[in-house]
């Protein structure tokens, strides 16, 4: 079965000529230097046959391990205690299938000595499992991962520059403060500009403001939004409760990501946007994994990732083209369905499910919600001290904090932990800090860093519906 991209758009394969304007191509040639280089190949995938597609991702791989044994660490242990020998064929089912723990140990087991340290980006994750996690990141992988998010989008008519409402979190409101607060506004305006982008603060949309954020939207006329979730949800629930429609213009797609789409959510935004809804499927770890093509297959990019499960059907997953910083085999922490065959039209396999980390949407006593999100970035600053936490709403006004502390905790830190906290849900609300041994996972085997035992949302997650 070969690529079949004749049902698809045709793409330019010069990634200046994909983009709209030259300002976001510019841009792109500064954040992402690799991009121009990848583009083309990227593309040139979806044309492959499946076979030519293994055997691309088999010689990826070989490239990946060898790398892995001679210049990182971990590997080159595990290759000395292992007996092999240089020359010797190895199956990725050779290597152990790592987790968090093992590279929360120590960074620079896993740092490539063929990569200087300077060109290492360090990022972390949000911490949807409770326990965040800081690791580097090489352009090289990044940029990959941009280019397969872009392939995807080309496939439903999107190009990079197109007019966008991004619905996103600013967790740097948590952190900044004095002078550096304005500078960053000022930062995200500019940002805004190069990519012809407006940007909804997704910790805000409650059913307060979320009138405003609507009419922002429609005097904007976006092509697309791009976004949380439970943001977009939110504005399409008040459109559909309101009666309400965008007069002035028509999205070509709502783009969703950092949150599992449920489907009646995916619903309700498709009645109230009256357009189809993407969901992408990635983490901040490897960036984009799979994506929806036309016909609603969510194509795995397996020409970066090789996607396992285990027996549980829990996501281990290996990045092919992170060298610098190798994720190999590494247990993600989602439950997975894999097609067994890839669907006709593209060489790549599909997921058939997922079952992705969920952010709430938490009610709060005033009325309107808060964003799941935010709750998370308030524990941003006591990262010193905390290893693993959980909030857990048991009442609309009562929220029980749980700690894993590396020492304990300090007064001022459980202080302003519960100021934050009530400056977020309100400063009649109930906040009890707790220090803890351990918590526990959900019965799913997962941990929640965000619990809600009121909230309609997490009500329909926990029906399976």
């Amino acid at each position: 079965m070969s690529g079949q991209r004749s049902c698809l758009p045709e793409i330019s394969r010069s990634w200046s000529n994909f983009c709209v304007s030259k300002k976001i191509a510019f841009k792109d040639r500064k954040i992402h230097p690799y991009l121009t280089d990848y583009w083309s190949g990227c593309l040139a995938v979806d044309s492959m046959s499946r076979q030519d597609l293994l055997t691309l991702q088999r010689n990826r791989l070989t490239v990946l391990l060898d790398h892995a044994i001679a210049h990182v660490p971990f590997y080159r242990r595990w290759s000395q205690s292992s007996g092999y020998q240089q020359g010797d064929k190895i199956e990725l089912s050779d290597l152990p299938v790592l987790t968090k723990d093992h590279y929360q140990a120590d960074l620079e087991d896993f740092q490539s000595d063929a990569f200087p340290r300077a060109e290492m980006a360090t990022t972390k994750t949000s911490g949807s499992s409770g326990q965040p996690f800081a690791f580097r990141a090489h352009k090289s992988s990044i940029d990959y991962s941009y280019a397969v998010l872009w392939r995807s989008l080309s496939r439903h008519g999107l190009r990079p520059g197109m007019r966008r409402i991004y619905a996103w979190g600013r967790s740097w409101s948590f952190s900044t403060s004095g002078l550096g607060r304005p500078m960053t506004h000022a930062k995200l305006r500019f940002r805004d500009w190069l990519n012809n982008s407006k940007t909804i603060d997704a910790y805000t949309v409650t059913d307060r403001n979320v009138e405003h954020y609507v009419e922002d939207i429609e005097k904007f006329r976006p092509q697309y939004m791009h976004g949380y979730v439970s943001a977009l949800y939110a504005m399409a629930r008040y459109m559909l409760d309101h009666g309400r429609s965008f007069q002035t213009f028509q999205p070509i797609a709502v783009v969703t990501e950092s949150e599992k789409l449920y489907p009646f959510q995916k619903e309700t935004m498709q009645a109230a946007f009256s357009c189809p809804v993407l969901e992408h499927y990635g983490s901040v770890e490897f960036g984009n994994i799979a994506q929806p093509d036309p016909s609603g297959h969510m194509r795995i990019n397996e020409d970066m990732f090789i996607v396992e499960t285990t027996d549980s059907g829990e996501a281990v997953i290996t990045n092919l083209l992170a060298m610098a910083f190798p994720f190999i085999r590494y247990k993600l922490g989602d439950i997975l369905q894999i097609s067994d065959e890839a669907p006709q039209g593209l060489p790549y396999r599909s997921l058939e499910k997922v079952v992705g980390r969920t952010v709430d949407l938490i009610p709060v006593p005033s009325g309107g919600y808060v964003h799941g999100v935010a709750i998370a970035h308030l524990i941003d600053p006591h990262l010193n001290v905390v290893q693993r936490y959980q909030v857990h709403q048991q009442q609309v006004g009562k929220f029980v904090v749980k700690l894993v502390t590396k020492h304990p905790l300090p007064q001022e830190n459980r202080k302003k932990i519960i100021a934050d906290m009530k400056g977020l849900v309100g400063e009649d609300a109930l906040v009890i800090v707790e220090e803890v041994d351990r918590i526990e996972p959900s019965a799913s085997g997962k941990y929640r860093w965000v619990m809600s035992d009121v909230s309609e949302v997490a009500k329909k997650i926990f029906d399976g519906s």
